[in-house]
């Protein structure tokens, strides 16, 4: 299947009949998309020696690709990991030192994602050698972080992971103003208003952590109706699970001495929490996507459009 992305335009080589068959003989000087390939290739055999990769070893799997910009015509993500290159086959293609360079700091960057096993560390000494880079330079490219450019890849993986990662920036956002929440129900204010006092902040804290989490998924725009009375709902759901939760640390205080101390804490940290997921919620379920939020909320996967130039 790679190979025959690359010679879709030319005549079939014995080598791209099936996916799993070997590279084209190694040439001296391999055209610049057979060693691209390679490249790729050798980057998805990294990913995969431990079987399919770990969450963190696909994301630094889509971070070494990005550095390849732009990829063959018709390569993806998946397709790279679907047809498990080995990595001896497709190693010798790689020439250029530039891009031997590359795929070293590519492969370590996986490798170090969730720690360097024996396996892992034999693949990273085989292409140190193969690429005959000294101790100290292959220490430079494993400790030096990838930088993507501007415009990664858009396959579907790259864009699941990108939603899944915003997923994940989203729900510890939330988590951070609940905490905050929490710290304002501790700190030892007494007196009248003191209550009122706090629930301003809590309040102030809700409206913030609302704005952010609009900012976040790009300002999205056309929620229905149901949408927004989902909203609303979740917002009285909040405030009366908070209420269920202070009651019930109050409650507890009664048997285990102390435990009322924390019932404003866990009262204000539990709406706001319940708070910042609905509205996550809320920018998340327009009917229709809305392209332009797409573009604010991942730059890298929706570029801006070029503007016409004038005639």
């Amino acid at each position: 299947m790679v190979g025959s992305l690359l010679w879709r335009r030319g005549p079939a080589r014995p080598w791209a009949q099936h996916p799993c068959s070997a590279p084209p003989p190694i040439h001296p000087d391999p055209p610049p998309e057979i060693e691209k390939m390679a490249c790729l290739a050798t980057l998805a055999g990294v990913a995969q020696l431990n079987g399919d990769p770990t969450p963190r070893e696909f994301e630094a799997f889509l971070l070494a690709l990005s550095t390849f910009q732009p990829l063959p015509a018709g390569v993806t993500a998946e397709q790279l990991l679907s047809d498990r290159p080995a990595i001896d086959q497709w190693l010798p293609q790689i020439q250029t030192p530039a891009l031997q360079q590359q795929v070293y700091q590519g492969a370590a960057a996986i490798a170090k994602s969730k720690g360097i096993n024996p396996q892992e560390h034999a693949v990273l000494t085989q292409l140190q050698t193969t690429f005959q880079l000294s101790p100290t330079q292959a220490q430079a490219l494993a400790q030096q972080p990838l930088a993507p450019p501007a415009s990664a890849g858009n396959s579907p993986l790259a864009g699941m992971a990108a939603l899944i990662g915003r997923e994940g920036d989203v729900r510890r956002l939330i988590f951070d103003y609940a905490l905050g929440a929490a710290i304002v129900g501790l700190v030892p204010l007494r007196g009248g208003g003191s209550l009122e006092i706090k629930l301003l902040v809590v309040l102030g804290l809700v409206l913030k952590m609302s704005w952010d989490i609009r900012n976040s998924w790009g300002q999205p725009q056309g929620q229905d109706v149901l949408a927004v009375i989902g909203n609303l709902f979740g917002f009285l759901a909040a405030v009366v699970v908070g209420l269920l939760a202070w009651a019930t640390l109050i409650g507890l205080g009664v048997v285990v001495p102390y435990v009322g101390a924390f019932a404003k804490a866990a009262g204000f940290a539990t709406a706001t929490w319940l708070a910042g997921q609905s509205t996550s919620q809320f920018y998340t379920s327009s009917p229709r996507p809305d392209l332009t939020a797409l573009r604010r909320a991942f730059p890298g996967l929706m570029p801006q459009p070029i503007a016409p130039t004038p005639k």
